[in-house]
């Protein structure tokens, strides 16, 4: 049990790297998804050597993995990170980095950036969204 403390330090590091370090977007994205498959074989792996697939149907099966899948999935989508310094974002409204203040893509799962007039363009289609978001501010 001696283990448990420095592995909960090291992927608290790690998350904290992921999500505030500094480092080209492209290699935290795919160390984000290598972070997200790692967990999920660990799961699927931890839940097999429990028994938990042995004694369950295959539709327990199938909804098992179609919600790991769907969570996974999600995660890919919502999830950007700058390609110019690599804070992670995920506000799917912003366009730009709060950080460094370079385009991001339109969401995780593609290469597309925004374009700037983005945002201005979707407040003119939907003034009223517009003026109740600005009003909450």
């Amino acid at each position: 049990m001696l283990w448990i403390a420095p592995a909960a330090a090291l992927a608290v590091l790690w998350l904290w790297f992921l999500a505030r370090g500094r480092a080209p977007g492209a290699v935290k994205r795919l160390a984000f998804r290598a972070t997200l498959a790692a967990l999920v074989v660990g799961l699927l792996l931890l839940a097999g050597r429990r028994g938990l697939f042995e004694r369950s149907s295959l539709g327990f099966q199938l909804a098992v993995g179609a919600a790991m899948l769907a969570v996974v999935v999600g995660y890919l989508y919502t999830t950007r990170f700058c390609p110019q310094c690599g804070y992670m974002v995920r506000n799917l409204k912003a366009s730009a980095c709060p950080r460094c203040g370079a385009l991001l893509t339109r969401h995780g799962m593609t290469a597309a950036l925004h374009r700037r007039g983005d945002d201005l363009l979707r407040a003119e289609v939907l003034p009223g969204r517009a003026a109740r978001t600005r009003m909450r501010r």
